[in-house]
């Protein structure tokens, strides 16, 4: 039988403990680059929305922050993108649990380019003006409040574009996940995945979200298969010369 899907869900995920089991943690980080690529689309949404607008000045520096950064399989893949197209790109990858931090700290600590860091994202909006933000399957953690916060609390500090990819409310997409993540075993991968999609957004309310920080115009929404909604804001903080 299938939950409610109607509104946003509540119930938090089992990963968001932080005295979740460390080992089946570890296990459904390592599990993420697998459905990140079967179902995220974070190759195609950077490359459109980062990657593309950085090569209209490809001779610049550029730092961008990827928010909920978890395992940083995405960050790897992006900085490679990057590099091959001549781009100086940094990253801070950010997350909250220290051990997802140590987790990433151990898998792509040594990737040039990457620093992790820990730090409530919610308040800590770094010392200086960045470039890019990103973020894939981290706004769902948050509650509309949050996010409005979020959004107010960073839009000033981003000089080109804010995009957020997270997973669509759907009933399709529900019953898709539950048959598909049956191979994910021995972690948090099914049911956290499935409370996920309780916990995600239609378009509309994303932008309703980003109506309710303040941002009247330069965002945009956008819906993509399989499954996933994305909001661009365009940053407000003045961009280097």
């Amino acid at each position: 039988m299938l939950p409610d899907l109607s509104q946003r869900a509540t119930v938090n995920e089992l990963m968001d403990d932080p005295t979740c089991n460390e080992t089946l943690l570890i296990r459904t980080l390592q599990q993420f680059s697998s459905v990140n690529r079967l179902v995220a689309r974070y190759r195609s949404i950077l490359k459109r929305w980062v990657l593309t607008d950085m090569l209209k000045e490809p001779e610049k520096p550029y730092h961008l922050v990827d928010m909920g950064a978890g395992g940083c399989d995405t960050n790897n893949w992006l900085l490679q993108a990057a590099r091959k197209q001549g781009l100086n790109l940094q990253i801070s990858a950010c997350d909250i649990d220290p051990r997802t931090i140590e987790y990433a700290q151990s898998t792509y600590g040594h990737i040039p380019g990457l620093q992790i860091r820990e730090t409530d994202l919610l308040t800590d909006s770094f010392g200086e003006p960045v470039d890019y933000v990103f973020a894939n399957h981290f706004l769902h953690h948050l509650t509309e409040n949050e996010i409005i916060s979020l959004i107010r609390l960073w839009q000033p500090r981003v000089r080109r574009r804010m995009v957020f990819s997270d997973l669509l409310r759907d009933k399709m997409c529900y019953l898709g996940f539950s048959i598909i993540s049956l191979i994910y075993t021995h972690s948090f991968t099914r049911p956290d995945g499935l409370t996920s999609i309780r916990r995600g957004f239609k378009t509309a309310e994303l932008a309703a979200m980003a109506d309710a920080a303040g941002i009247n115009k330069g965002f945009s929404t956008h819906r993509l298969h399989p499954g996933r909604v994305v909001l661009c804001i365009d940053g407000t903080a003045e961009k280097t010369a």
